[in-house]
C-alpha cells in the first residue's frame, strides 16, 4: 500500500492497519492518535510531528523511521523495532515501551515520564 491509498482509507475513518506495509513513506505532521498498526513494516516512513497518541504499534517495523517530534503519548510500542529511529523530542510520557529494541536511537531530550521500560534494548542510543 502506498501513502496516498493509506491516506485515503484513514480519511474515510478507518482505524486498523494491522500488518500494514508503508516502508518510506511520507506521514509527516498526521493525525493518526488510536490507530492500530500492530506488526507494521514502516522502516524509514516519515512521521515526524505526528499525532500518534495511544497509537498501537505492537511488533511495528519502525527501525530507521523519522519520528522527530513525533506525540507519542501513552502509545503501545510493545517489542516494536525503532532500531536507528530519530526519536528526538518525542513524547513517550506513558508509553509502553515494554520489549522494544531502541538500538542506535536517536532519544535526545525525548520524554518518557511513566513509560514502561521493561527489556528495552537501549544498546548505543543517543542520549
Amino acid at each position: 500500500m502506498d501513502a496516498k491509498e493509506f491516506l485515503q482509507m484513514h480519511r474515510t475513518g478507518r482505524k486498523s492497519f494491522a500488518s500494514v506495509v508503508l516502508v518510506g513513506a511520507d506521514l509527516h505532521a498526521i493525525d493518526l492518535h488510536k490507530i492500530d498498526l500492530t506488526h507494521a513494516l514502516m522502516s524509514k516512513v516519515n512521521l515526524a510531528n505526528a499525532k500518534l497518541c495511544r497509537a498501537n504499534f505492537t511488533g511495528a517495523d519502525l527501525s530507521y523511521a523519522n519520528l522527530n517530534s513525533a506525540d507519542l503519548h501513552r502509545a503501545n510500542l510493545r517489542y516494536a523495532n525503532l532500531k536507528g529511529a530519530d526519536l528526538r523530542k518525542a513524547d513517550l510520557r506513558g508509553a509502553d515501551l515494554r520489549g522494544a529494541n531502541l538500538s542506535w536511537a536517536n532519544l535526545q531530550e525525548t520524554l518518557f515520564d511513566g513509560a514502561q521500560m521493561a527489556n528495552v534494548n537501549l544498546d548505543n542510543a543517543k542520549t
